[in-house]
């Protein structure tokens, strides 16, 4: 029997003030992938089955079917009985069944990104969070990207960049960003050239500018997040002073 079915994933105790974050594998055997079929609901199924090339839809069915098997162990309650409600833009929160016997705490709040083959999840009882995660790459149309959906002071900023930095630059500005919009449950399409963020290779990930809505009243933490080798990675939540602990399934799973 392998390690996902048996639920050998550790139990983690999550303090007042800590977010964990998992980096997980989306790509895994056969019998596995199985398995975490059995856990999704009649829509993640159907969900599932829109997906056109199988290896995306296989993606998606490890990413929901893991996502379920971590909060489920937070929670102590099976995967498959985990329930969700859906933001208006599409942003899901656990719903706690009543028979529920949930480890000491507040809500449990989760984020879930994906890129390629890994997946990132963060589980906090601290309040809203964001969570993004890219592979670095160069692509062809950066200074369109950046001069269509980021502020003009960011994009004046990339355009003096040297061109062997411009990938690590570019995905520090993304992910940052939808980290930030994921937190508020708004969603990348909206505000992304109202949210300023520091994005320079090296530079400490800081919230620069936010508009009054719907940050008002929010003290904002970003954090970088290192993933693995090539990968970049960010998290949002809107208070201070977290402790952010970071796990990793393997991938022979």
């Amino acid at each position: 029997m392998d390690s996902i079915v048996s639920l050998e994933i550790p139990k983690r105790e999550l303090a007042a003030g800590e977010v964990h974050v998992w980096t997980l594998p989306l790509e895994i055997g056969q019998s596995s992938l199985a398995s975490l079929t059995e856990f999704l609901s009649p829509d993640e199924r159907k969900r599932a089955d829109r997906f056109r090339f199988e290896i995306h839809r296989n993606r998606f069915i490890v990413g929901r079917g893991l996502l379920r098997v971590i909060l489920g162990e937070y929670c102590d309650i099976p995967p498959e009985r985990l329930r969700f409600n859906y933001g208006l833009h599409g942003k899901p929160e656990l719903i706690t069944p009543a028979e529920g016997a949930r480890r000491g705490g507040g809500a449990l709040r989760f984020n879930l990104a994906h890129t390629e083959g890994i997946g990132v999840l963060a589980v906090t009882q601290t309040g809203p969070v964001g969570v993004d995660v890219e592979q670095v790459r160069r692509l062809q149309e950066f200074s369109e990207l950046v001069s269509r959906f980021f502020s003009a002071r960011e994009a004046a900023e990339f355009s003096k960049l040297p061109w062997e930095q411009q990938p690590a630059a570019f995905f520090n500005l993304w992910t940052r960003k939808e980290a930030l919009l994921k937190a508020t449950g708004e969603g990348i399409a909206h505000s992304l050239d109202r949210v300023e963020v520091s994005f320079l290779p090296g530079e400490p990930a800081r919230v620069l500018s936010l508009p009054a809505e719907p940050w008002a009243g929010g003290d904002w933490s970003l954090v970088e997040l290192a993933i693995l080798p090539g990968y970049t990675g960010a998290l949002v939540l809107p208070v201070r002073n977290i402790a952010v602990l970071q796990f990793q399934i393997p991938d022979q799973v």
